[in-house]
């Protein structure tokens, strides 16, 4: 039997499971190459990004996660698919443009949305 996991968190905002989600190594780095052909890479900081997406987003969820991401500073992601973020992180987000997918009224549709969240402190 498989390990049941938590839906992810960011803030105080619980979310439904993405539909689609990924993890992307994200390095501050300078990189030259010497006169003599020599390449060399200055590494200031490893993160991660996480970018989660949902087809169908009920508007209380959005709302929520809007909130949080609207607030201007990092707050925690939680998600525990990834071992990066299974005991929390402190990251900021972004939302993308909402798209209404189904539904009518001002609280009964869905949206499609991507969350985009980078880690604040390097990992190095």
């Amino acid at each position: 039997m498989a390990n049941e996991i938590n839906r992810p968190t960011f803030g105080v905002a619980t979310l439904p499971f993405p539909d689609e989600a990924t993890i992307t190594p994200f390095w501050v780095s300078a990189e030259n190459t010497t006169l003599g052909g020599t390449t060399r890479r200055d590494v200031m900081a490893r993160k991660y990004q996480y970018v989660l997406k949902w087809k169908y987003m009920k508007v209380d969820y959005y709302d929520a996660l809007e909130a949080v991401t609207n607030a201007l500073v990092a707050a925690t992601f939680t998600y525990e698919k990834w071992p990066q973020s299974a005991s929390g992180i402190s990251c900021l987000g972004s939302l993308s443009v909402r798209k209404l997918e189904r539904g009518s009224g001002d609280t009964n549709y869905l949206s499609s949305v991507t969350l985009t969240l980078i880690e604040v402190s390097s990992r190095i």
